[in-house]
Formats: C-alpha cells, sequence, structure tokens
C-alpha cells in the first residue's frame, strides 16, 4: 500500500504541514510506504476555464494527478481558512478535476486539519468531504481534528490514534 500525504499550506511553520509530517511519520513506523506531498507544488493559478483553453492543466498539477492515481489512499491535511477550506487546496483540487481522467474517482481520502481554535479545522474538513465525495472519492468516517493546536501537541500526538486513523479503508 503507498499512502499519499497532501497538506493544505504551504507556509514553512504552518502546524498542518507539521501534522503532514508527523502522520508520515507513524505511517512509515507501521510499515507504510508514504509519500508527503510538497505544499508548494499545489501552487497554480487560480482556476479560470478561459486559462485552461489556453495553456491546459498546469504540469504541476498533473503530477500531483499522478500522484494522487499510483497512491492506494490519501491522506488530505487541511487548515481552516474563514471556516473552510483554504485557497491553495481546493484550487489544486478544482484543478486537478480537469483533466480527462478524474484523479480522485474511486480513491480513499482521509481527512485530518489541525488550528490553534477550538474546532480542529473540522468545518474545513466538512467542506472537503462535500467537495471531494462529489469527485467520487470514497471519504473515510473518522478524521484527525487537532483543536488547540501548536507544534508541540503535533510533535506529541500519539502514534496510536494516528495509526487507528491511517488503518480506515484498509
Amino acid at each position: 500500500m503507498s499512502l499519499l500525504v497532501i497538506a493544505g499550506s504551504s507556509r514553512q511553520a504552518s502546524i498542518n504541514r507539521r501534522l503532514q509530517e508527523r502522520l508520515a511519520e507513524v505511517a512509515e513506523l507501521n510499515g507504510e510506504q508514504c509519500y508527503v506531498y510538497p505544499p508548494a507544488e499545489l501552487d497554480a493559478p487560480l482556476y479560470q476555464g478561459d486559462y485552461e483553453e489556453e495553456h491546459g492543466v498546469p504540469s504541476n498539477i498533473q503530477k500531483l494527478a499522478t500522484a494522487i492515481t499510483e497512491a492506494s489512499k490519501i491522506v488530505v491535511v487541511t487548515p481552516e481558512y474563514n471556516a473552510s477550506i483554504p485557497p491553495l487546496l481546493k484550487n489544486a483540487i478544482d484543478w486537478s478535476s480537469r483533466l480527462e481522467t478524474n484523479p480522485w474517482k474511486g480513491k480513499t481520502v482521509l481527512l485530518a486539519g489541525a488550528s490553534p481554535g477550538q474546532f480542529g479545522a473540522v468545518r474545513s474538513m466538512t467542506d472537503l468531504r462535500g467537495v471531494l465525495a462529489n469527485l467520487g472519492a470514497w471519504i473515510a468516517p473518522s478524521v484527525a481534528s487537532i483543536a488547540k493546536a501548536d507544534a508541540d501537541k503535533i510533535a506529541e500526538l500519539d502514534a496510536e490514534f494516528l495509526g487507528n486513523f491511517l488503518q480506515q479503508g484498509d
């Protein structure tokens, strides 16, 4: 099994990037082949049909789609921007859905997120659940929502909790 872990924040000090790395660490400790997708690789022009018609789907998004297609399972780690999906992540999903073959269709997707606030990015994950299900992905029922998070809390997350989370859809 190969696990692809995507984070929806490219900020260097992002707690969600730290969560992305912690999930990969636990997956590898449990013997899973894991690829941590570089968040900067999600960056693409804002989706717009005229741009797509003139330039096609950006090459980095085609690379993302290949990674999604090749993975057995995907973990999407998301921050919460104004109670919803961050634009970097939503735009990458929108672009990737424009390819001839939708890479999300039939994929098992796990949702995780962290925030310094009390909601632990759960509102973003709720919105992601609808978007990804619309693209034909199977969304695991349990999420890893880390509220009142900081880098130390992420580093200390229980490996058993994360391991059980990662086993969904096996």
